[in-house]
């Protein structure tokens, strides 16, 4: 019996390529090479390709994803793409395309991803649960910036996080102390997307919880103390070392179960598969909501990883794990 053919995607239409260039690295090591013919295909622009050892590109035909090689075509099994951050997989849209085609894919489905994806419209969406959230405003057309300051002024108190509403990897991010540094805030944000979130910030410590599903069974992670030495979880924090993460986490058993149980409820309540992590500050003895990423870090430097070695298993044996699940299924 031959092995399974898996397409482990990377790459991105937007800034958080680079990440997922390095997230794919890790990922297709810990891949069980035994069994699956692991293709990495990296997505772009221009092209989706796979490459050779001697460098030597082959486009993916994207009227049925496959790989036409010198001597054979190849018929992918699944779609992985644990690696892949932002647009195309983490937004929906490469879950569209292979849902017309019937390939089966891991992760979120369409509608989880898209609604996920956008910070403005998971909140409203988480609004009516009872998690608690900070208040914020989402700010559309970048040509109206005087309006957005001005609404800005008169509906939330400094200091603000602004935001692009939908991308990740911090990119675009800037923590503003007071109003005359909002206007540049906003125009930095909006060079990443059209539209941009501004956020009361909450003083508060910083965590992040993961969770998977499994055999119909959502499990929560032990959580993340983030301690940032740039004064947030910048990309700077996430991929260049500046900051602490402490997994477990230094909390309460009450506290524990707290963040486990959110997390839990997030994941359902979104409809996630597969893994997702999700962000709180804690301040006093309640969480609150920040963001869900449904395509989770997987560079030495990632938070999930973590937690899952700290629950007692690792990272290789959940990846294959909901890999093995997904090919079950029809």
């Amino acid at each position: 019996m031959g092995k399974i053919n898996l397409a482990l995607l990377t790459g991105g239409y937007e800034a958080e390529s680079n990440i997922s260039l390095l997230s794919s690295i890790n990922v297709f090591e810990w891949l069980d090479k035994t069994r699956f013919d692991v293709k990495l295909i990296v997505v772009e622009p221009g092209d989706w390709y796979w490459e050779n050892e001697n460098k030597q590109r082959f486009s993916v035909d994207k009227n049925d994803f496959s790989l036409n090689l010198n001597d054979r075509k190849i018929k992918f099994d699944l779609a992985v793409f644990f690696p892949l951050h932002g647009t195309p997989a983490e937004d929906g849209k490469l879950q569209a395309y292979f849902d017309l085609l019937k390939v089966r894919y891991t992760g979120c489905n369409v509608l989880c991803s898209s609604l996920t994806f956008d910070k403005d419209a998971c909140k409203k969406f988480l609004s009516g649960t009872g998690i608690k959230m900070a208040r914020s405003i989402l700010c559309k057309h970048k040509e109206r910036i005087q309006e957005h300051l001005i609404r800005v002024k008169t509906e939330l108190n400094m200091p603000v996080f602004v935001k692009p509403n939908k991308h990740g990897s911090s990119y675009g991010v800037t923590r503003v102390e007071s109003f005359d540094q909002l206007e540049e805030a906003l125009y930095k944000s909006f060079g990443f997307d059209s539209e941009v979130m501004v956020e009361e910030f909450i003083e508060g410590r910083e965590f992040s919880c993961g969770a998977y599903e499994l055999n119909g069974e959502v499990v929560s992670l032990p959580p993340t103390e983030i301690i940032s030495s740039t004064g947030f979880f910048d990309y700077e924090a996430k991929y260049l070392g500046k900051s602490k993460e402490i997994t477990p986490a230094d909390l309460s058993p009450e506290l524990t179960r707290k963040i486990r149980e959110l997390t839990g409820l997030i994941f359902v309540e979104t409809n996630c598969s597969a893994m997702a992590r999700v962000d709180f500050i804690l301040k006093g003895d309640d969480f609150y909501f920040l963001e869900i990423n449904t395509v989770p870090g997987m560079t030495a430097e990632s938070i999930l990883p973590q937690q899952v070695k700290a629950m007692g298993q690792s990272i290789e044996w959940l990846l294959n794990a909901l890999i093995d699940e997904r090919l079950a299924t029809n």
